[in-house]
């Protein structure tokens, strides 16, 4: 197969990195660039310096005048239903960042919409393929300690963004903690059956709304104990995060992104990072130019990572309505009385 030609839409921020990464990744060619703003346009001619690359303000007249394969969304979160669906009307497979749209209904209406093309929806979650996340995972698949009772998973980070992300209610629930409720479903091979939440604003906060929250969520019967600051003052976590988790045999901790395993004797190793192809946001678009070669989904396609956006959606009922909520499978979620 001769190498899968890209339109990508949203060059501002980190669309700006996404650009490099296509730009330079070998199985794939970069064919047009979208942004409503034209300065984006112009940042993104400089960065690329390749004429053959068509620039367009408007989507829909790039998927006219432009053959292509896939559609690469990096736009706020807002707009991914809209572009996504036009997508897939162009005949296009669609790879968007994370979260799938603002609102987990919204999602949902994505899904249903989706079932109507035959080409799929990928979602980006770059941090299942980190090595450190990779060798957590094998361990606890292979058993080594034992069933997961319980665990740990907090972040502290201090991260000004500026733009939409300041406007979220919830932007720590809504914006991060969806890569690590993710990593949790990944990592456990579990769906979350339940959550319990609260947020707040701490005085000093740059967000306009609450960028502190803590959760108890249930994945089965393992109990997770999760907090999370991106305004947080001392030392901060990886982006990753510090983990404990607990098991029947012992118990794997990810500290600095370096994952160690403790056995019931107190004996403890630091597990061996796989080696892999590629890592990160590289491995993400390397899944999907694979799904397509192999005619599959990819692992991380639309109603896969819609059990990951419930969880967050489970959050936000949570705080909003004070009560532990329930939630069944990616369709619904709903409250515990």
């Amino acid at each position: 197969m001769s190498r899968l030609k890209v339109i990508q839409i949203g060059v501002g921020g980190f669309g700006q990195s996404w650009l490099t990464i296509l730009r330079d990744f070998n199985e794939i060619q970069l064919v047009a660039v979208v942004d409503v703003d034209e300065n984006n346009i112009l940042d993104a001619k400089k960065l690329l310096k390749d004429e053959s690359i068509e620039f367009f303000q408007n989507h829909l007249e790039a998927f006219e005048q432009v053959e292509a394969d896939i559609a690469i969304i990096i736009t706020p979160p807002q707009t991914h239903k809209r572009l996504a669906l036009d997508a897939l009307r162009a005949g296009l497979y669609v790879f968007m960042e994370k979260p799938i749209t603002h609102t987990f209904e919204e999602a949902t209406e994505l899904y249903n919409e989706a079932k109507k093309y035959e080409k799929f929806i990928m979602i980006s979650q770059n941090y299942r393929w980190r090595p450190e996340i990779s060798a957590i995972k094998d361990c606890i698949q292979q058993g080594i300690i034992g069933t997961v009772e319980y665990g740990e998973w907090n972040f502290r980070r201090a991260t000004k963004f500026g733009g939409w992300r300041d406007q979220y209610s919830e932007i720590l629930i809504e914006d991060m903690s969806i890569h690590h409720f993710d990593l949790l479903r990944h990592i456990l091979g579990k769906d979350a059956t339940s959550i319990y939440s609260k947020s707040m604003k701490p005085s000093w906060s740059w967000f306009g709304g609450n960028g502190v929250a803590s959760a108890i969520i249930k994945f089965d019967e393992t109990l997770i104990n999760y907090f999370g600051s991106w305004v947080t003052r001392g030392k901060e976590t990886s982006w990753n995060g510090e983990v404990r988790l607990v098991g029947s045999k012992g118990i794997i901790e990810l500290i600095d992104d370096v994952p160690l395993l403790t056995y019931e004797d107190g004996k403890t190793q630091e597990l061996e990072l796989p080696k892999m192809p590629y890592t990160d946001r590289e491995f993400s678009i390397f899944e999907m130019v694979q799904a397509i070669k192999e005619n599959r989904k990819p692992i991380t396609h639309l109603e896969d990572n819609l059990k990951s956006f419930a969880i967050v959606g489970g959050a936000l009922q949570s705080i909003k309505h004070g009560e532990e909520v329930t939630i069944v499978g990616s369709k619904s979620i709903e409250a515990i009385n």
